[in-house]
């Protein structure tokens, strides 16, 4: 004898719809944790995009002697080299060189970024408005305007948003909470 009772290894019906059934409902309870994770890691991610390119705008108008001006665009997406729009679709920095704040022919293109989609919105703080004002660096560095943007996700409005806030001497930085997402975005 080989000590086998004549049974077979392996599962049943039953035993098998039971494991499925508690894979179903671990799914069902990690998903919405896993929903949340993303769109604060997309909110993040896109914050830091637009503090590289507004730090980029500053130290090239400090470094060029100029007015550097970052405004929305849908230039990087294959749109018009043009300031228009909001930031959630895209912008453009570049030397506004005859200071007229309007971006023409001869003037340099320093940088281009595609936005970031339906899944997050960028406003205002008080979230009355789409973020889409140019922003404005003077050759000493400072911008002279205190301005907000902040970034929500559309998808999970009650995330805590991410601003991105530069004072009127210029310097930015990175806050959370710092006004409140729009519900219904």
């Amino acid at each position: 004898m080989d000590g086998n009772c004549g049974g077979r290894g392996g599962f049943t019906l039953v035993e098998l719809l039971v494991v499925l059934s508690i894979l179903g409902l671990f799914f069902l309870v990690a998903l919405p944790g896993f929903e949340a994770l993303q769109a604060s890691t997309r909110m993040h991610i896109a914050v830091q995009r637009l503090l590289v390119d507004i730090l980029l705008t500053r130290s090239e108008a400090i470094k060029r002697d100029a007015e550097v001006i970052m405004c929305p665009s849908g230039f990087a997406n294959g749109g018009a080299r043009s300031c228009e729009g909001v930031y959630r679709t895209g912008w453009l920095v570049y030397e506004d060189r005859n200071r007229d704040r309007t971006l023409d022919a001869d003037e340099p293109v320093l940088s281009q970024a595609q936005g970031f989609g339906p899944e997050l919105a960028v406003t205002n703080r008080a979230a009355t408005r789409d973020a889409g004002e140019r922003i404005l660096y003077y050759p000493d560095g400072t911008s002279r305007r205190n301005r907000t943007l902040m970034v929500c996700s559309t998808r999970r409005p009650e995330l805590v948003s991410r601003s991105v806030i530069i004072n009127r001497v210029g310097r930015p930085r990175v806050e959370r909470g710092w006004g409140e997402c729009p519900r219904g975005t």
